[in-house]
């Protein structure tokens, strides 16, 4: 997540004051409370898992999910780094929505975090063997594609995608 701008007028309108609030106030309304513990799947080794039962605060109600397996879908090419950001919606929907691809780790661009969802986690995905990685296709820990793949657990509650550009 990049760090977001801020308007320096020192004049700002009602109206941009209510969207800023309001962008705060939606990502507020959408709090994981506590880890997934993210892992390569059980069911399939194409899959990412919930290691932990997940509670989160969506608009309000507490939610509750088990544990439970997100396909991913894309494909990373060989020698490029890539994240599938992991997110869950209040009916307990685990979504993977992969990002854009860099060079180097810190050139990946997360994507956008569907509505109405919190953030898990993500899968740091870089394969350096001897193809690409296909989501849904390539084994997670297969050494020769994906000797790299990382697991990584929301360390905050806040959905980057409504706070930028207050």
């Amino acid at each position: 997540m990049a760090k977001a701008t801020m308007s320096t007028s020192p004049v700002m309108s009602d109206a941009t004051l209510r969207a800023s609030l309001g962008k705060i106030q939606d990502t507020l309304c959408y709090q994981l409370l506590n880890t997934g513990a993210l892992a390569i799947g059980s069911g399939s080794k194409k899959k990412v898992k919930l290691v932990n039962t997940i509670y989160a605060l969506m608009n309000g109600a507490l939610i509750k999910t088990t544990t439970a397996e997100v396909a991913l879908s894309g494909t990373v090419v060989n020698a490029t780094y890539n994240v599938f950001v992991i997110t869950m919606t209040a009916a307990g929907t685990l979504t993977a929505t992969m990002g854009t691809a860099g060079a180097t780790l810190a050139a990946v661009v997360f994507p956008a975090i569907p509505a109405s969802s919190v953030v898990l986690g993500w899968v740091e995905i870089h394969p350096s063997g001897t193809g690409n990685f296909v989501g849904a296709t390539t084994d997670l820990d297969d050494g020769t594609v994906v000797p790299n793949a990382v697991y990584y657990n929301s360390p905050f509650p806040l959905n980057w995608t409504k706070m930028e550009n207050l």
